[in-house]
């Protein structure tokens, strides 16, 4: 990736850093996703969070650009946590599970989350998941509606 292009990017959304909120309830997939997804894009910031409850807290008092949620957590599901952020925020909202399948897919598209990500063994799926961040916060701050433009493809990393 070279400089222009990244500079590029960040004209597009003017200069600002891309804010995430990570809700996941395996520490480890919290540590490497923020390591990856810091590296991948130097705009971005990710706030880790275990606890669902809590991410809802931390959602109603600051303000973040976009909202990443493991599937299947102890407390509730990730469409639960998207239910309940929703009712207090039209924050952008990714799915982010390696846990179901098209079905799991399907059904958080048709509860109205913003994208859906699979997590993958190899590590590539990081760059999807990076790319599509992105895509949702650029498209978010020019204004246009991010849903229209998102829920097309279930992205996949292994059908990269």
């Amino acid at each position: 990736m070279g400089e222009s292009r990244r500079g590029a990017e960040a004209e597009v959304i003017n200069g600002k850093p891309i804010r995430v909120l990570h809700v996941d309830d395996e520490e480890d997939q919290l540590r490497f996703t923020k390591l990856f997804l810091e590296e991948l894009d130097e705009e971005v910031t990710v706030d880790s969070i275990s606890d669902p409850e809590e991410a809802i807290r931390l959602q109603d008092r600051n303000s973040y650009d976009l909202v990443v949620s493991d599937y299947r957590m102890d407390s509730m599901t990730g469409i639960e946590l998207f239910r309940r952020v929703r009712e207090r925020s039209d924050v952008p909202f990714i799915l982010y599970t390696g846990r179901g399948g098209e079905e799991v897919a399907e059904s958080a598209l048709e509860a109205g989350v913003d994208g859906y990500v699979k997590k993958e063994a190899e590590p590539s799926h990081y760059q999807v998941l990076s790319r599509r961040i992105r895509q949702i916060v650029e498209r978010r701050r020019a204004g246009k509606p991010v849903a229209e433009h998102t829920r097309a493809p279930l992205l996949d990393a292994s059908r990269l």
